[in-house]
């Protein structure tokens, strides 16, 4: 055989077993796609042995699934570096599923972890896997048992015990059947069909049995933010401001109604969320159901934190000039202008700040230490303390007279909030609006994720950093670092020692939302898991928006979270809510405003 024919048939060979490695093939930042059949049931027996062969027909105990469905997509940012798995940890148990039917490596003996499935612990699979086939097809049985939860990077055994051991009750056993195609051409599983059954003891005498089954079809595979993406959301945000104006409508709804112990104004509350909302999905100023809000508004007379900062939020929204957020991403101008409020709305506005100064944390000088309430009194939490500050910035944009200490004693608190990293460190890596603008101009050969000295993984909780942390509150902590910082260089303190100190925390921050990253629950603590999910995924979209951050370690935050918000949205243009109680006006503004990327960036010098 010459060379040249020897050589051919290498590379033929060669060819032949590219082809049969099974390998994701997704565009870089795009997605697959999907059309799911699901299905929950559960059953009872009064023995354990009689309990695996149940026929489950029954409902499904709250406990053990969330409400909300995960979304039919795989975002290639999701994958390991090898694109051959699902890297994101998994949800629940339908993610359970949707990690194994992903896994291009299962062939031989398998054992795979799933941390923290509550309420029943770690949730082990193992067995033995056959190699797939020519076609792709491949059908894979493997046995399913829980084990103690493991300690996790960035926590202490102590943390876990206090804090997850008790969320995870149920001892369970079962199996777990799946059948896929992996499609070779569009590098992508093509379609699986998955049932996990699990039984536990449930209570003394009653042994339940548990069946989950998902079943998807690949339907396309995207670039990242197509042509169809960019028509959905914008779908999406008109029918969710349709949704809100309806709503709006009438506002003596009972949730848009104060309390009538003036303890709280959650419903004028909601009216400037839903108002700040619909301005920000271009309805235009002078809509009718858009002057009465805000009619009504001022007439309220607005008592706590959330109340008074939303307000102040809304009023600055109404004095936008228009397209300012994208000249602010592009560079193209270097701060927010000063909003040009009427007479009228430059003195209800002086009067909310001023309301909303006084609602801080009595037990610390407010020009040192300055954390925010619901109302005065010696408490804080950082919800409101977000907030707080997000109606001082609004107010700041108004030219109203913040005082100038209010930044670096804000900072100050929020850095001694950080929770403990316990050893566990990483690079944050922030791709920049602004970078992607230079390279669009040529100023730059190619996106480079900023890199550097490792920072401590650092996260925030509701309140005191004595408890895990989580995706919700670590978002609403580092956008407090992000007012301070663009505070203080708006007032002129561009030279504060407070700076390097909250520059050093903001990327302590971005550093544990970049390891934590999911936009399929509220990441972080498992007990939050299904809790805030749409107030996490604002938080996340103003916390990346405030420090023109497009790339969060890689991943395209954006896109990843919209495609869920896409999946999730109702027929009539709102959101469902992830738990009981919650309120389906507070999803809806929540989804829109992160589809429509709210937030304003400031300066921050990064």
């Amino acid at each position: 055989m010459t060379l040249r024919l020897l050589a051919a048939a290498l590379f033929a060979t060669a060819a032949v077993a590219a082809q049969q490695a099974p390998v994701w093939k997704l565009p870089k930042h795009g997605a697959a796609e999907y059309r799911r059949t699901y299905s929950a049931v559960s059953d009872v027996a009064a023995k354990a042995a009689e309990a695996p062969a149940l026929d489950a027909k029954g409902k499904v105990p709250d406990e053990l699934l969330p409400d909300l469905l995960p979304a039919p997509w795989i975002c290639q940012g999701e994958l390991t570096d090898d694109q051959l798995a699902i890297g994101d940890k998994p949800r629940d148990l339908r993610d359970v599923l949707r990690l194994v039917a992903s896994d291009l490596r299962l062939a031989g003996a398998v054992k795979l972890r799933a941390h923290r499935i509550v309420p029943f612990g770690d949730l082990v699979v193992t067995g033995k896997a056959e190699p797939m086939a020519a076609d792709g097809a491949q059908s894979l049985t493997f046995a399913v048992a829980t084990e103690d939860p493991e300690v996790l990077p960035g926590e202490s055994k102590a943390t876990m015990a206090k804090f997850v051991r008790d969320l995870c009750k149920h001892q369970a056993k079962g199996e777990l059947r799946l059948r896929r195609t992996f499609d070779a051409q569009r590098g992508a599983v093509g379609s699986w069909q998955g049932e996990l059954s699990l039984v536990y003891e449930e209570s003394k005498g009653a042994w339940r049995k548990l069946v989950v089954r998902d079943a998807w079809d690949l339907v396309a595979v995207h670039d990242n933010q197509d042509a169809a993406f960019r028509g959905a959301v914008a779908q999406a945000i008109r029918e969710g401001a349709k949704w809100l104006r309806r709503d709006l409508e009438k506002l003596d709804r009972s949730h848009l109604l104060d309390r009538d112990d003036k303890s709280n104004t959650y419903g004028a509350g909601r009216i400037a969320l839903a108002l700040l909302t619909l301005l920000h999905a271009e309805t235009p100023v002078n809509d009718p159901v858009v002057a009465a809000g805000f009619a009504e508004l001022r007439k309220r007379v607005l008592v706590d934190t959330y109340s008074l900062a939303v307000a102040l939020m809304a009023l600055a929204e109404r004095y936008t000039p228009p397209g300012e957020a994208d000249l602010l991403r592009s560079g193209t101008l270097a701060a927010p202008k000063p909003r040009v409020l009427s007479a009228e709305d430059k003195k209800i506005a002086a009067e909310w700040l001023a309301a909303l100064l006084q609602n801080i944390d009595t037990r610390h000088k407010p020009d040192r230490r300055l954390a925010f309430n619901y109302t005065a009194g010696p408490r804080f939490d950082n919800s409101l303390t977000q907030y707080g500050l997000l109606g001082l910035y609004a107010a700041l944009l108004c030219d109203l007279d913040v005082p100038k200490t209010a930044w670096a004693a804000a900072a100050e608190h929020q850095l001694l909030q950080q929770c403990d990293h316990f050893g566990r460190a990483a690079v944050p890596q922030l791709v920049r609006y602004a970078d992607r603008a230079a390279q669009a101009r040529g100023e730059l050969q190619k996106q480079k994720p900023s890199t550097g000295t490792p920072a401590p993984v650092r996260g925030y909780c509701y309140r005191e950093p004595t408890r895990p942390a989580y995706g919700s509150m670590t978002a609403a902590g580092v956008g407090s670092l992000l007012i301070s910082r663009f505070g203080l260089l708006y007032t002129g303190q561009a030279k504060s020692d407070a700076l390097p100190k909250i520059d050093a925390g903001i990327q302590s921050g971005f550093a544990w939302l970049g390891e934590e990253f999911s936009v399929r629950s509220n990441p972080g603590f498992v007990e939050k898991g299904d809790d805030s999910y749409y107030y996490y995924l604002y938080g996340l979209e103003r916390t990346c928006e405030l420090a023109g951050v497009a790339l969060l370690h890689d991943r395209d935050w954006y896109y990843e979270g919209a495609v869920h918000l896409l999946a999730l949205q109702n027929r009539n243009g709102s959101w469902p809510v992830e738990r009981r109680g919650r309120l389906m006006i507070d999803a809806t503004c929540f989804a829109v405003l992160f589809l429509k990327k709210a937030a304003l960036p400031p300066t921050t010098g990064g």
